[in-house]
């Protein structure tokens, strides 16, 4: 099975800005006015474990102050990162940005990776993704794979952190569970 949805090359920076998106104007996009985008809350990068999840999501709120006055960023949404897992040589999430939702792989070893720019396949329990090869400022090598961006159809931390679970969760081959029935007597006694 493959992913075509996650082919795509990401898009991790914006283009010139400008007054007009999408042929119309649009409150916030103009970078001389008086309505500014809201500014995410840096997180600190001491502490982090071998979690690569924390360390990443600081490195991109960095980025985020640099992107929030750009047309494609989406002031309603936040960063965010899914937890991390492991598969053969690599470490994969999904990272979510007020501008992109990629899924992120982490080579065990860089050097066996193309140079930035190339696309690797990486095999998962799902199926076989096709992502494109960068060196992030301030972390090393990623693979990622653009699942959404621009973000303008979400409007929503709480939907984009579940749609970034629920893509995860697909890439391992695991289901979501469904939510258990709800009758009378689970409601007025707590599943008894």
């Amino acid at each position: 099975m493959s992913w075509p949805g996650l082919a795509r090359p990401p898009t991790t920076c914006g283009g010139a800005t400008s007054k007009v998106v999408d042929g119309r104007a649009k409150p916030g996009h103009d970078t001389g006015g008086t309505i500014r985008a809201r500014r995410p809350e840096l997180v600190s990068l001491d502490n982090v474990t071998d979690n690569p999840a924390p360390r990443l999501a600081a490195l991109w709120q960095t980025i985020a102050l640099r992107m929030a006055d750009l047309p494609i960023y989406n002031p309603k949404l936040t960063v965010q990162t899914t937890e991390f897992r492991r598969h053969g040589p690599w470490t994969v999430g999904v990272a979510v940005t007020p501008w992109f939702m990629n899924v992120v792989a982490i080579p065990d070893d860089p050097s066996t990776v193309p140079l930035p720019g190339g696309s690797v396949s990486i095999d998962l329990p799902g199926g076989q993704i096709e992502a494109i090869v960068s060196d992030l400022d301030g972390f090393g090598r990623i693979a990622s794979a653009s699942l959404f961006s621009p973000m303008e159809a979400f409007d929503d931390p709480a939907v984009t952190g579940v749609t970034a679970v629920a893509a995860l969760n697909a890439l391992f081959g695991m289901e979501d569970e469904p939510a258990p029935a709800l009758d009378r007597r689970r409601l007025f006694f707590g599943g008894r």
